[in-house]
């Protein structure tokens, strides 16, 4: 990779986290982890990259009081690095995407400390106690539980994954749409490729789709879905945008994704899913990024 492909994707972390990244000098970089911003790392990538790993230069705690063990958080850093980093492939935005997730796990099992202040003894009459109100957390629910998940594909730093759902009118499929993007992840995604087909009762049908910014391939997507004659199904493809541009293998990608979630949700027979690559004129709506 050359010096201005790395910049490219410094780049495009810097667009989907804005000012979370700091050039240091050539080839070093600090990145905030985003959510945990009083957190940094600093990171030397070696004019190899993406052959070569990038090194861990140190990790800057601004919050020593809830990140008091940076041993063990540099450990994870590494660990999670070396986990997820595949030569020739960038890494950035799925290593920021993973250290989030983290450190949102961390805080959630070791909460702040709060400081105990040590008042003077006050001689208060005796009162009859009075009911406690105990607040019951709201349960947080997962917005991809009802979808059918494809395996991600892998591309040169961007992620793809095929999210798949039955839905039996117009209403229900922009109602479970609405709530998948609300998923941290998903919603970070560069863009959120969508279709549905939906035949009524009364014989009334609809079909459409959304680019979401990514052109033309809405119209493939719902292509894919005619071809496959799949009905009552609403089809989302998140793609994650790693710094790297890959040409028209996205949109093999896209399919492929999504496929593999309608076939997965038997949504269709497996045999009808020839000519996936085919476009489409149908009502496609296309979003600025």
């Amino acid at each position: 990779m050359t010096v201005e492909e790395l910049q490219d994707e410094i780049g495009a972390i810097d667009a989907i986290y804005p000012e979370t990244v700091l050039t240091i000098a050539p080839q070093i970089y600090t990145f905030k982890i985003p959510q945990h911003e009083s957190l940094s790392i600093q990171l030397n990538f070696p004019t190899t990259y993406p052959d070569e790993i990038p090194q861990l230069l140190q990790i800057i705690n601004e919050n020593t009081s809830r990140f008091a063990d940076v041993a063990y958080l540099e450990k994870n850093i590494n660990e999670i690095l070396n986990r997820i980093f595949i030569p020739e492939q960038v890494v950035m935005f799925e290593f920021l995407t993973e250290l989030q997730e983290f450190f949102d796990k961390y805080v959630e099992e070791h909460p702040e400390p709060t400081p105990t202040l040590t008042k003077p003894k006050v001689e208060t009459p005796e009162r009859t106690p009075q009911p406690v109100q105990i607040e019951i957390p709201k349960e947080v629910i997962d917005p991809t539980i009802g979808w059918i998940q494809s395996e991600q594909i892998l591309d040169r730093g961007s992620t793809f994954i095929g999210y798949a759902r039955k839905v039996d009118s117009l209403q229900q499929a922009q109602d479970y749409l609405n709530n998948l993007i609300t998923d941290k992840k998903i919603s970070r995604a560069a863009h959120n490729i969508t279709s549905w087909r939906i035949k009524m009762e009364n014989g009334v049908v609809y079909q459409d789709c959304d680019d979401d910014g990514e052109t033309a391939a809405g119209g493939r997507l719902l292509h894919l879905l005619q071809m496959m004659d799949a009905w009552n199904v609403i089809v989302v493809v998140s793609r994650w945008f790693g710094g790297t541009h890959i040409g028209p293998d996205r949109f093999k990608h896209i399919n492929s994704a999504a496929r593999e979630a309608v076939i997965k949700g038997k949504f269709v027979n497996a045999n009808n899913d020839d000519n996936e690559n085919g476009n489409s004129n149908s009502n496609t709506k296309k979003k600025k990024k």
